[in-house]
Formats: C-alpha cells, structure tokens, sequence
C-alpha cells in the first residue's frame, strides 16, 4: 500500500495553546448560544470576537476577578477576556454529554480525513488542497482538543464503542504527523490494556492493527521515563511493550 505523505498540522495548535491558558479544553455555558470575547475583564471593554456553543478553548482563573483569560484557535490566534460564569471545562461534563461530543468529534474528524485520502488518491489537486486545509483546521480546533479528555472518559466509563472509532479514527487519519492520538491511546491503553486488545483484536486488517500498535507504543514511550534508545527500567512500561510487541508479531506476516 502506498502511504502518504504526512500532511503538516498548522503551527499554532491546541497543544501549545494549551501550556499558555493551563485550563481545559472547555466549551462555553450561555443559553443565547454565543459568548462575547472581549479585550478585558469586564463589559465595559470592547468585543474582539466571538465564542459560539462548539468552540474549544482554555482558560486561566484569576481567583481575584469573575472574569477569566481564553485563548481559542479560529485559524488565528484569540486571546481575551470572558466572564467566569460562561466557562463550562469539557472534562467536568456528565458522560453521556462527553460522549456525544466526543463520538461528534471523531466521526467528522474521519470524514475529513477520509475525503482527503479520496482527493489524494484521485489525484485531483482543487480536491487536495480544500480537504487538507478542512482537516488541518478541524484537527486543531476540534480534534486535538478532544484527544486530552478521551483517556478520563474511557478509563471511568470502558465505553468500548469510544474505543471502536477512536481506532477507525486514526487508521482514517494515518497520514498524519500529529502525536497527539498516541499520547491519547497510550493512556487508554495503560488504563485498561485488556479491553484495548480486545477490541484490537477485532479489526481483521492487520495493516491497520500494526498502525494502532505503534500509536499505542509511541503513546507508552511519552508516558514513561523511557531512553532515547526505547529502553526503560520501569517494569509497568517493560510489561505493556511486551504485549504490543508480541500483538505485532502475530499481526505481521
């Protein structure tokens, strides 16, 4: 199978975004189903932009305000000011809400991914170029954000219909140089390995099945206190790569 070529992630992602704001992802709470992002804490500054109900952004308390700093990713960089009250952090929502939009983000993450495959294959260069800017956008505002919350929701819930799509996901998404759906798998894997295999253990294609092992690998060596060389001294990590590796050899051929 010819495999594509890693298609590049804009610079600024939720991932740098992320150490700048410390909290989130989160999504907004107002009734009118849009919150005013302004230039500072309080209304009487001016509104330099807009949050609407699907938005991800992070955030920064200041225990000596009601209002809070956000930093979001609109194909440009926002950061300003929203009142506490609008801020509703992703990870604190009950399950079925998390799921909802988890299983949103992961099946139009794939759709995407999945048209710029088809325009890539079909060599139709209008088609490439729309679709891998429609999937750059939506892995950085929607997909990344949604990574850092799927470990907490499988690890407290075992939903493996969460793990059956994140998978299907990432195979969709192979041409991409983003670490971040290793670094979300790893630690699913750590939380629960049995019933990550066995819903490994699934999927017949064992292109596929080796793509996911080396995500999850990739996702164990980030967790743990592991060498440049792979090695590790730590038993857990030694114990885990043992079952991928053996998984792996069973599905190459």
């Amino acid at each position: 199978m010819t495999t594509l070529k890693f298609y590049i992630l804009t610079l600024l992602t939720f991932c740098s975004l992320s150490l700048l704001a410390q909290n989130g992802p989160a999504i907004i709470n107002d009734s009118d189903g849009f919150t005013n992002v302004r230039s500072g804490p309080g209304t009487n500054y001016e509104v330099i932009d807009t949050l609407f109900n699907e938005d991800f952004f992070y955030f920064k308390f200041d225990d000596n305000s009601d209002w809070t700093k956000v930093t979001a990713w609109k194909g440009r960089q926002i950061e300003g000011f929203i009142h506490k009250s609008r801020i509703q952090e992703v990870k604190n929502l009950d399950n079925n809400s998390l799921k909802e939009i988890i299983l949103k983000v992961l099946d139009r993450q794939r759709v995407l991914a999945d048209n710029f495959r088809a325009a890539w294959k079909a060599k139709d260069s209008l088609a490439y170029r729309t679709t891998i800017r429609e999937l750059e956008n939506y892995s950085d505002t929607k997909y990344d954000p949604i990574l850092q919350v799927i470990p907490k929701y499988f690890c407290s819930t075992n939903d493996i219909e969460i793990i059956d799509k994140f998978f299907a996901t990432m195979w969709a998404d192979q041409g991409s140089a983003n670490e971040m759906p290793s670094f979300s798998i790893g630690d699913c894997f750590i939380c629960n390995p049995d019933l990550v295999m066995k819903r490994l253990e699934k999927i017949m294609d064992n292109e596929q099945k080796i793509l996911i092992l080396n995500h999850i690998e990739w996702g164990l060596m980030n967790h743990f206190d592991v060498d440049e060389d792979g090695s590790s001294d730590d038993k857990e990590f030694n114990r885990l790569i043992e079952r991928i590796n053996k998984e792996r050899k069973k599905a190459s051929p």
